[in-house]
């Protein structure tokens, strides 16, 4: 059997109401389809609870794995004829998913739409942009597209030395405004050839990245704002409105990190962005919270407490679902966690075979994480949480 990961810590009495398991929340959802007009809703999520390093399946990205579910969810929910509403909660992660799962989307509705209760940002963002309408609540938040690269040429992580940095395209981007701020400052003041100027510039850059990663993020950077233009192709036949959009999108915020709000997003994009009106926020809030408080994701996990004093304990992540009235899949981690001491050089201990290493109070330990099994599942359990 697999414990539920905060079985230690049960939910606070104060928001038990709040607690939506899969059949109050299939509830919840056909409130939503209601008020909406009886538009099918597809909830796609991708979880993004705090998490000590090294633990899998607690935090997921935005991923081409999901098509495959997304497919059943849709296919034993939507009717022909039947309108498709998309709710997305997504940090984001590869832009190469979004292409197939808007294809996806739209061969069940051409005009689907999505609604952003919160957080739908990076790759969650472009998906938006082929939408009909983007329906925001007002804490809805959207995000620049600029993606952040990565190949076997990017520099290596000092901290994880098998890793590779990823690079940020607008970080790229600033330091070439930079180099051209220096060129036409030495222009300027009839200084030293602008050659020798911005020689060390270009020498340092390219001493710490390899040129063809470079090449990589400007093809990144092209290829995204092509996707983003087909996007909103879809709804809208302006080529200069369109471009205004991609630029926006792509380079005025000068950070990945800024969040975009509704407000923001309605002067970028205009009449493709709705405000949810205070019954369907409300609606969308309560699914919101359902999910927040029904997967902890407001509840930072530690491995330390989890584990307690067990040399080993098995363990079930849910890291994101799909789901609508009808169907439901999750992403899920099996996994075991084993915990041993660990003893001074100069101390030798006996382990019969086939025993973990024991336990003594005072000495460190050291906690490691094996994966038994990753994917999307489909959900058969009405909890939806532990079994």
């Amino acid at each position: 059997m697999y414990d539920a990961i905060e079985q230690m810590t049960p939910v606070p009495e104060y928001c038990a109401d709040e607690d939506l398991p899969l059949e109050k929340r299939q509830e919840q959802m056909q409130v939503i389809q209601h008020l909406r007009g009886g538009r099918k809703l597809i909830a796609l999520a991708n979880w993004d609870r705090t998490v000590d390093a090294g633990i899998p399946g607690l935090q997921t990205q935005f991923a081409a794995d999901v098509k495959e579910p997304l497919y059943r969810v849709l296919k034993e929910t939507v009717d022909q004829g039947d309108g498709v509403d998309l709710l997305l909660y997504t940090r984001g992660g590869d832009t190469n998913a979004v292409w197939p799962l808007v294809s996806l989307l739209r061969e069940f509705d051409p005009d689907f739409q999505v609604l952003v209760p919160f957080r739908c940002h990076s790759s969650g963002t472009l998906l938006a942009l082929a939408a009909e309408r983007i329906i925001m609540t007002p804490i809805g938040e959207l995000s620049p597209i600029d993606p952040t690269t990565g190949n076997q040429f990017n520099p290596v992580d000092p901290i994880q030395s098998k890793a590779r940095l990823g690079i940020s395209v607008e970080d790229v981007q600033a330091y070439r405004d930079f180099i051209l701020e220096q060129f036409k400052l030495a222009e300027e003041q009839n200084s030293a050839p602008a050659r020798e100027i911005l020689r060390p510039f270009i020498d340092r850059l390219t001493d710490r990245v390899h040129p063809l990663a470079l090449g990589n993020v400007h093809r990144v950077h092209q290829q995204i704002k092509k996707l983003a233009d087909k996007l909103l192709s879809f709804h809208d036949g302006d080529t200069e409105n369109r471009k205004n959009m991609v630029e926006a999108l792509a380079t005025r915020f000068y950070s990945h990190l800024h969040m975009i709000t509704r407000e923001e997003a309605k002067e970028i994009l205009g009449d493709r962005i709705v405000s949810a009106d205070g019954e369907l926020t409300c609606a969308l809030d309560k699914l919101l919270r359902g999910y927040e408080v029904h997967f902890f994701l407001r509840r930072a996990f530690h491995l330390a407490p989890f584990v307690g004093d067990l040399p080993k304990k098995e363990a079930r992540f849910i890291g994101g679902l799909v789901e609508s009235c009808c169907w439901s899949y999750l992403h899920e981690t099996q996994a075991v966690i084993h915990q041993s001491s660990v003893f001074p050089d100069n101390i030798q201990v006996q382990v019969p075979a086939g025993q973990p290493m024991p336990l003594v109070p005072g000495l460190p330990r050291n906690i490691s994480v094996e994966v038994a099994s990753q994917g999307w599942v489909r959900n058969t359990i009405p909890r939806g949480f532990s079994r």
